[in-house]
């Protein structure tokens, strides 16, 4: 469909021809050739015009926005929104909801109290750098269960830990003879015992036997998400790691659940989905120097779909996370002698699915936290590139949360687009500073020195890990302080007009996007949001207070009023 410009529209003196303007706005377009509008016309669920390119008159609607201040909306571009779906169903134990071990078994005792006979009790989001450094363990899970099985994910999610009855109901009796799988761990005590955490891939020997997710049940965790996102003025988002769920995902089924919410009305946010880089197969292809190309069935690939649904990227972990100490580092963590983390998979086989899914055409998106993760991945990239050079690949490194000043010119030289969360700095910092100690800490969560080496940085939160509210990540992104109040690597800041940036074109094009979303011009999607205060112009501690009053996918008003 060719956009045309509004100068060009041919308007006869009858009624109305298009559908609605929006004026009377501080609108910010993130269009450095015209940064700034008052209106902007809608037809058809894109923009057609700024300002007085063409007249009220030929509106159907007209909607005065009050002299409030607009951005694009908020494209978080790491975010697992059927997990927030999740998690309004399951047992909040983030540490704002549970402040010692104490609350946390006395929420887990609530709820299996109001269990039904034989039901799962899930929880979520319990962080033990707020819980005297310890995990909740098997046995203290045992005396609060009344009988359920127990099982609690970790704020990072790359952990969880499970009572007696759960191990039992997974083949494991008295939690006796429980294996270590490659990539993962079972802390175990003298007499062989599991203590009830499991790290990592260990974490499937116990969810797999969670009873799986169906079409419906994504469905309505899809509509659920959907709806938390749209208060926080997110209209777009990238999920992560779908179709897998012995790792990230929800259920093999998660693209149909994804479908059958936008057939219902009920996806409200527009979504990219990252099919997990276990769910690609070899393909029956011809193979490059011996390489066998990896994807979908009928050769699926990134792309495929509208500006509602689409495939993106494949996704995949490398290594853990820097709360959990797990993270893949070229160092011992500062308090764990002899710890650095671990790789999820042997590093021939991520060297073979990705660069057998770079071979298929699939824009390669790899979690790497730790440092001598980030290494063993631009090392597969680099080769993939050299087997079959793919111009403007943007292969994604998720998280990239340690990284030295030749680390980051090597995403440069490989055209890398690194995925930060500012938000981790806030809610996570100072059990990642305790980590790493003095020495390495101002290795961690850069993103200035990204922007500096001229790499493109997208926002996200990998919510619900931490706050899916996109102005919290962005006042995190300008102050960078820890919860308890610390300065986090001050010479990182950001600028508003930065985080706002990559919070809508960034994240557009970590995506391939960028040509019909993230800026408020004509021919881009109509989707925007309408907020109760100008970012651009108040002071950084007054940037969390901001509050969505009104977000518009499309051009149509999805929450708030106007």
């Amino acid at each position: 469909m060719r956009i045309l410009e509004a100068d060009h529209f041919k308007l006869d003196a009858g009624g109305p021809m298009f559908d609605v303007l929006y004026t009377n706005g501080t609108i910010h377009t993130q269009d450095p050739r015209r940064p700034m509008a008052k209106a902007l016309g809608v037809h058809q669920g894109r923009i057609i015009c700024l300002d007085d390119q063409v007249e009220t008159r030929h509106f159907a609607q007209v909607v005065d926005l009050g002299g409030a201040s607009v951005v694009p909306g908020f494209n978080d571009a790491h975010l697992h929104l059927t997990f927030i779906g999740d998690a309004l169903r399951q047992v909040d134990l983030r540490p704002q909801a549970v402040k010692t071990m104490d609350e946390l078994l006395a929420a887990v005792d609530s709820a299996a109290r109001e269990a039904s006979d034989g039901a799962w009790v899930i929880g979520t989001g319990y962080d033990q750098n707020f819980l005297g450094d310890a995990h909740p363990t098997a046995l203290a899970l045992d005396a609060v269960s009344h009988g359920h099985p127990v099982f609690l994910w970790h704020v990072s999610r790359h952990m969880a830990v499970a009572n007696t009855h759960a191990f039992e109901r997974s083949g494991y009796p008295e939690r006796r003879n429980v294996p270590v799988p490659d990539g993962g761990a079972v802390p175990k005590d003298s007499a062989g015992l599991a203590l009830g955490l499991l790290q990592e891939t260990a974490r499937s020997l116990v969810l797999d036997h969670i009873p799986a997710k169906t079409i419906e049940d994504v469905a309505e965790l899809v509509a659920a998400g959907s709806q938390e996102m749209l208060k926080l003025g997110v209209t777009s988002i990238t999920e992560p790691g779908v179709g897998a769920p012995d790792h990230i995902g929800q259920s093999t089924v998660d693209l149909a659940g994804y479908q059958l919410a936008r057939e219902r009305g009920q996806l409200g946010v527009r979504a990219t989905l990252m099919p997990y880089l276990t769910t690609l197969h070899p393909l029956d292809t011809d193979k490059v120097d011996g390489h066998t190309r990896y994807g979908l069935d009928l050769g699926l690939r990134s792309g495929l779909g509208d500006d509602f649904l689409r495939l993106g990227p494949t996704k995949v972990l490398s290594d853990g996370s820097l709360i959990g100490r797990s993270a893949f580092m070229c160092c011992d963590y500062a308090i764990d002698e002899g710890n650095r983390g671990l790789l999820q998979f042997p590093e021939d086989t991520l060297r073979e699915k990705l660069i057998g899914a770079h071979l298929a055409g699939w824009q390669l998106a790899v979690h790497a936290i730790g440092d001598a993760a980030l290494d063993v991945v631009m090392d597969i990239v680099a080769e993939a590139q050299s087997l079959l050079p793919r111009t403007d690949a943007r292969h994604r490194i998720e998280h990239a949360s340690m990284a030295s000043d030749a680390q980051i010119a090597r995403m440069v030289q490989l055209g890398l687009v690194p995925v930060p969360q500012g938000r981790f700095i806030h809610e996570l910092g100072d059990g990642v500073a305790t980590a790493l100690g003095a020495e390495r800490q101002p290795l961690a969560y850069r993103v200035k020195s990204f922007l500096d080496a001229g790499l493109v940085i997208p926002g996200s939160t990998d919510a619900p890990v931490v706050s899916a509210d996109p102005i919290l990540n962005i006042a995190s992104l300008v102050q960078r302080t820890t919860q308890g109040g610390a300065p986090f690597t001050d010479s990182e800041k950001l600028t508003v007009a930065q985080a706002v940036h990559a919070y809508t074109v960034g994240s557009a094009y970590a995506v391939h996007e960028e040509h019909y979303k993230g800026k408020l011009v004509p021919g881009q999607l109509a989707d925007f949001v309408v907020l109760s205060q100008d970012l651009y112009e108040i002071d950084a501690e007054q940037i969390a207070e901001t509050r969505v009053q009104a977000t518009v996918v499309g051009g149509a008003l999805v929450y708030g009023d106007l």
